[in-house]
């Protein structure tokens, strides 16, 4: 019951948001809505015109209050650089997402009926908690408290603007994330339902191994046996290559807002750490400017977009996990007489495993995976040192 409930509360505050152009209810499932798509054209096309207004009025305002520090120049061309791919990634997603529909109404629609057809143990529940937590306590929670933290002494009204519309957009984004994220988490689970099952079919094919003695006089039970963990088996391949074309072809229209997301986190992360560690110290002096909300809005930023890069690269690494495991339980050695069709069953999932790739490769350019985080650490580490080189030389001149 509480799963429902959580279910229907991440159901709900997106289709609130304009990212679930569908209408799911029990008797129809899921179906087209030309309400919801009419909604989600308003809320994207309101999002598109807000958030431009928005960044051109912090475009112009202030462009040569600070000409005289360079840090805080360079600072504020990231915050602006951030903003546009923010822009970019909410507005790129509406057009994929509506371009899009038909392909989408059918993947999810078939993504929900494999979904269905295995059984939800705790390891789901837990799974919705926590991504109902998520949604609760790290995405509306920090908004709100960016929304009621100043980060400057002195608000004007197009400074006000601009703060609620980007709040607005980042939540916009986290909630982009956490579709993904839906996505992933339950497509692994769906993967370790069917690891499961297949591990049970051929364990039970190695009890012919074991109790040899046994089942060479029972001949037609064997055979009774191998023709339904022959049917298993084949069962099992369909809906696996199923669900994996599913996830290929949904993250394939969303793979420019994640390539996008990332990007940002990447500059989020730059930007605010030489924020915090080098603009504070070097400019304390300039209070009316530079204050202890400012300070703490960006070190919370920096934990909020770490989070959000976490979860989605841990997301898509366990998903991967999930789909190459039915290779190491296939190739398990079975030293006894299988019929034909279960051998041939079982070299065919074992191919289909083999030759697919189930990584989540974003636009061809990297995999989104644990060693991205390594990467992605690496790389702000050294653009960090290149800034502090940078600020060095300044100071020093």
């Amino acid at each position: 019951m509480m799963v429902r409930f959580c279910l229907s509360a991440l159901y709900y505050f997106h289709s609130i948001l304009g990212l679930v152009p569908f209408e799911y209810n029990k008797r129809h499932g899921l179906r087209r809505s030309c309400y919801k798509r009419r909604w989600s054209q308003a809320i994207g096309c309101a999002a598109a015109i807000s958030v431009c207004c928005s960044f051109f009025m912090i475009w112009l305002q202030d462009s040569v209050s600070f000409a005289s520090f360079l840090d805080v120049l360079l600072i504020r061309s990231l915050v602006l650089v951030e903003f546009t791919i923010r822009y970019g990634t909410v507005v790129l997603c509406f057009y994929q997402i509506l371009s899009n529909e038909d392909r989408l109404h059918h993947h999810v629609q078939r993504f929900i009926a494999i979904a269905q057809s295995v059984w939800f143990s705790r390891s789901c529940r837990r799974m919705v908690y926590v991504l109902v937590a998520k949604m609760l306590v790290v995405d509306i929670g920090l908004c709100t408290l960016f929304a009621l933290n100043n980060g400057k002494k002195r608000l004007g009204s197009s400074v006000n603007w601009y703060r609620f519309v980007n709040i607005y957009v980042l939540m916009m984004c986290s909630q982009i994330t956490n579709l993904i994220l839906l996505l992933l988490l339950f497509g692994s689970h769906v993967y370790a339902e069917i690891n499961n099952r297949l591990y049970r079919t051929v364990h039970n094919l190695l009890a012919f191994e074991s109790q040899s003695s046994y089942w060479s006089r029972r001949r037609i039970r064997q055979q009774q046996i191998c023709c339904d963990a022959s049917d298993t088996i084949d069962r099992l391949g369909t809906l696996h290559q199923e669900l994996t074309e599913i996830v290929q072809a949904v993250l394939s229209i969303l793979q420019l807002p994640i390539l996008l997301i990332n990007l940002n986190q990447f500059i989020v992360i730059v930007s605010r750490i030489y924020f915090v560690f080098i603009i504070r110290a070097q400019l304390a002096h300039r209070s009316d400017y530079i204050s202890y909300h400012r300070f703490s809005n960006s070190i919370l930023y920096i934990g909020f977009e770490v989070v959000q890069c976490f979860l989605l690269t841990l997301g898509s690494s366990v998903i991967t996990r999930e789909a190459r495991r039915p290779g190491t339980t296939l190739n398990v050695f079975v030293n006894a007489q299988l019929d034909t069709r279960t051998v041939r069953s079982i070299e065919l999932f074992g191919l289909a495993v083999l030759t697919t790739d189930a990584r989540i490769n974003v636009g061809g350019l990297y995999t989104l995976d644990l060693a991205f985080m390594f990467s992605l650490a690496t790389t702000v580490n050294m653009y960090l040192i290149v800034l502090v080189q940078f600020q060095l030389n300044n100071h020093s001149s």
